[in-house]
């Protein structure tokens, strides 16, 4: 065995004993959202029927026609649940208004659990919750690919509104860590490019910068004078170009050259991210300032596969979840090494990815005060406290907004949680052994271990699901939900 994975086991196992000391499920709350996870894990039909069902939920307003909705598509189920599922539709018939009531709110319910919060006001309630359990925050307006710009200028106002009442309501927040604060802004919030701007092309990156530069220096400009930090998410891979060369652009003009406070995603899922990152680290030393990198595996692979394969194209993601996650170690360590110009904040709940970061820093003497770890909100809750009581940096990705945007956010959330593949499943809900758990993923991509965690070829359903999330439609009637994050 290696130094690092010697390493890694001990940190991982750290982690795992600190983890056991608070129990918990996969998912922090009980009851109805408990339950349709519970269903969609054991299902792979019934979990592609229920995202249909949640993602078209928000458009409809008559009672009546989300019962139709929930007969039309529940109606078939033929696993254990089927009598179940009909007698709950036949009682929603009985009485549609309180019926379409009491699943909206359900459904609103389970878009809380990762939503912290309609508007700014409400979410500082959560952020200040957050900071007496040592945890820092990135806000993320919710939506995304906007089809008008009429959309595209109010999301602008709400994040200059968003960006104003955090630096109002945290004045006077201390960094809990006391070291490197300067490198971590109390102050940070995610922006969509797509959301900024309603004619993105893939094909003509140019126009998409030439747009939204104008549109993003003001909310710069402002963040740079509040002492707050701007973060770039990274969408899908239709605009990764168009978000690279923004960042470039934006942060070499002479006003915001010398601003450090400036992040950018790599999503360790695609092919040719580890070239993206090189070329990230290239331009940051000609420019001479640091900046961020938000380090993830990606959210929609089921998405890139899917339409890749539909279109003909080259599939841009590794095809096997260990390759990721190989992937993600590899560019681990090309931050890690270059952490002269570039800060790290590490996105990810899987045990094996944290602790090999850990172990990396440790094995080049880079203070654990350098580099964050950052979590999703509504998910992972024991290793954020864990992490916490480490003594290291943790920042929860925190989304706002109301339901009908957030809603293909909250699709991504419950693929996330019901992922045949995925490491909180696999720790909380099928008790998979520790050791399976951080093993190297290169030794899973070779196949020279047998893990519970290891990539299966998708059946029939799960593609279904794949292209469920890709695009939703019920009478051809069509609306399509894009990757994030």
């Amino acid at each position: 065995m290696s130094p690092i994975q010697a390493e890694v086991e001990r940190r991982g196992m750290q982690i795992f004993d600190l983890v056991d000391r608070h129990p918990e499920s996969i998912f922090s709350k009980a009851g109805f959202y408990q339950r349709m996870m519970e269903f969609s894990m054991r299902d792979e039909h019934f979990k592609v029927q229920m995202f249909r069902f949640v993602d078209v939920l928000a458009s409809l307003r008559r009672g009546s026609d989300i019962v139709q909705h929930l007969d039309e598509y529940f109606a078939d189920m033929r696993n254990g649940y089927a009598p179940l599922i009909r007698t709950g539709v036949s009682l929603a018939r009985i009485v549609p208004i309180i019926s379409g009531k009491f699943l909206r709110w359900n459904v609103s319910g389970m878009a809380r659990q990762f939503i912290a919060g309609r508007n700014p006001e409400d979410v500082m309630k959560t952020l200040r919750k957050k900071r007496r359990q040592g945890i820092g925050f990135t806000v993320d307006l919710l939506g995304e690919a906007v089809v008008s710009e009429e959309e595209a200028a109010e999301y602008t106002g709400r994040c200059q509104e968003l960006l104003e009442h955090l630096a109002r309501e945290t004045r006077g927040w201390t960094d809990r860590l006391g070291k490197n604060s300067e490198l971590f802004p109390v102050v940070n919030v995610s922006v969509k490019i797509s959301a900024l701007y309603s004619q993105m092309n893939p094909a003509d990156p140019a126009d998409a910068v030439a747009h939204l530069a104008p549109k993003l220096r003001p909310i710069l400009r402002r963040a740079k004078e509040l002492g707050a930090f701007i973060n770039f998410d990274m969408e899908s891979y239709a605009h990764k170009n168009a978000t690279l060369e923004l960042f470039h652009t934006l942060f070499t003009e002479p006003e915001f050259r010398d601003w450090p406070h400036a992040g950018i995603v790599i999503q360790a899922y695609l092919r040719d991210a580890e070239t993206d990152l090189r070329d990230l680290i290239a331009w940051g030393r000609a420019r001479g300032t640091r900046f961020t990198v938000r380090l993830v595996k990606g959210a929609y692979w089921d998405y890139e596969k899917i339409k890749s394969t539909q279109n003909g194209w080259i599939i841009p993601v590794w095809l096997q979840k260990p390759e990721s996650d190989a992937n993600f170690e590899r560019l681990t360590r090309i931050l890690l090494e270059n952490e002269s110009i570039v800060t790290s904040a590490f996105g990810s709940h899987n045990v094996r990815s944290i602790a090999y970061a850990q172990a990396l820093a440790e094995e080049l003497r880079i203070d654990r005060s350098r580099f964050e770890f950052q979590l999703l909100y509504g998910m992972a809750g024991p290793i954020k406290r864990a992490l916490v009581e480490m003594g290291y940096r943790v920042r929860e990705y925190s989304p706002v907004g109301e339901l009908l945007p957030g809603m293909s956010y909250l699709v991504r959330r419950l693929l996330e949680n019901t992922s045949n593949e995925g490491f909180l499943r696999a720790k909380f809900s099928e008790h998979v052994s520790a050791a399976q758990l951080l093993c190297d993923p290169r030794e899973l991509v070779n196949g020279a271990v047998e893990a519970a965690v290891s990539a299966a070829p998708m059946d029939d359903f799960a593609a279904d699901t794949a292209a469920a999330t890709a695009n939703f439609s019920r009478n051809g009637a069509t609306r399509e939900t894009p990757p994030g994050d």
